[in-house]
């Protein structure tokens, strides 16, 4: 599974958190642009909302740190999701000895 997709949103979270709103905006662009399917689109926008709502300065108490790990897992779930849709190696073809 690449992790680079999940590397780059939490690259933006820290961003956000360092007050470096132009770099989180880039790499959200960047997350939006890379994005070959459906689901890292959705994972894109996922840590965009993440993003924006520790941009937005909201105060959620508790849940604060239960939705930025729920938000993240949902990002992995994501990019598993669009790994399994893709084969896994060279399976041969359907005849032969042992297929």
């Amino acid at each position: 599974m690449d992790y680079t997709f999940l590397f780059i949103v939490i690259l933006m979270l820290f961003a956000v958190k360092s007050g470096l709103y132009y770099v989180a905006v880039g790499l959200f662009v960047l997350l939006l642009f890379t994005a070959r399917n459906k689901y890292l689109i959705a994972a894109a926008i996922v840590g965009g909302g993440i993003a924006l709502l520790w941009y937005s300065g909201m105060d959620l108490g508790d849940y604060s740190m239960i939705i930025t790990v729920g938000g993240l897992f949902l990002v992995l779930l994501l990019i598993a999701k669009k790994e399994s849709d893709q084969p896994q190696g060279y399976g041969g073809g359907g005849g032969g000895m042992f297929g």
